[in-house]
């Protein structure tokens, strides 16, 4: 195993994940790489938006590629917990503050929508949504000496520059986690299985948004415009793993999901008519 000076190859994930008695030396070594991407933040030497936006994804591409990979290959609670675990870290040492616009993110926040999405891409390919579930229920930040969900606290449709055009979350995304998520999300022609989960983890975000605000304002993704091709929300990842998430504490209950759903999915709909 590297030392804790270097950062953990995926190579040695997998052989974490792969034994049953490395749990804990799994849950350290995401958390220590959590650490690392955090120093590095603090540490970049940029400056302006866009430039600093670059270093910030550079610095965390080490630790995407293990959550990617660490989510794809869990099979059980104890991985899932460590996954969260490296989340959680992310989401509570930087501060969050909020305006007359709600929560704003600052670009080292994105560094954990970024976290959130890798897990969502290595679970949903695996069809195995357990971390993903964890996060969304369990994982908790502070803003303005609030407790709130940190899915809540860091998810936007658009990272706000300051007197330019703001970028749209779900573009950049994409742009960032296409390449680490080659291995588990193979690419097509038109990529459209790619886009199919991005589609349905931006939906299933948004959908569960409602619990730390009101029903049906969670921030709707580029997904949307799909609506207007198939007049169906990408609601698969939701339906099928509804017990999952209610178990988590994403909804209190079914009746919740079909407020939430019903509330969502007519903002979801305008959107796509803009």
């Amino acid at each position: 195993m590297s030392s804790q000076t270097e950062t953990v190859t995926v190579a040695e994930l997998k052989s974490l994940l792969a034994d049953p008695a490395a749990r804990i030396q799994l849950h350290d070594v995401l958390g220590e790489e959590a650490l690392r991407t955090i120093d590095a933040i603090g540490n970049a030497d940029c400056e302006g938006y866009d430039e600093c936006l670059r270093a910030y994804e550079s610095a965390a591409a080490g630790l995407t590629k293990l959550l990617v990979t660490g989510a794809y290959f869990a099979n059980c609670a104890d991985h899932d917990k460590a996954l969260a675990h490296a989340v959680r870290l992310l989401a509570n040492r930087i501060p969050y503050a909020s305006s007359g616009h709600g929560t704003v993110i600052n670009l080292a926040h994105h560094v954990t929508l970024l976290a959130i999405y890798a897990v969502a891409f290595g679970a949903a390919a695996a069809d195995r949504i357990d971390p993903l579930a964890r996060i969304i229920g369990t994982v908790r930040a502070e803003e303005d000496d609030r407790i709130g969900r940190v899915t809540y606290l860091v998810n936007c449709a658009q990272l706000r520059r300051a007197d330019e055009a703001p970028i749209q979350t779900s573009l950049r995304l994409w742009m960032t986690l296409r390449s680490i998520t080659d291995e588990f999300v193979p690419k097509t022609t038109e990529d459209a299985l790619f886009d199919a989960l991005l589609d349905e983890i931006e939906y299933l975000l948004g959908v569960t948004h409602g619990r730390d605000t009101a029903e049906g304002t969670g921030p709707v993704g580029y997904g949307a415009i799909q609506v207007l091709a198939t007049r169906v929300a990408p609601d698969r990842l939701v339906r099928r793993n509804l017990d999952l998430l209610i178990a988590h504490d994403a909804f209190q209950s079914v009746d919740e999901f079909y407020i939430c759903r019903e509330r969502y999915n007519k903002a979801y709909a305008a959107e796509a008519r803009v």
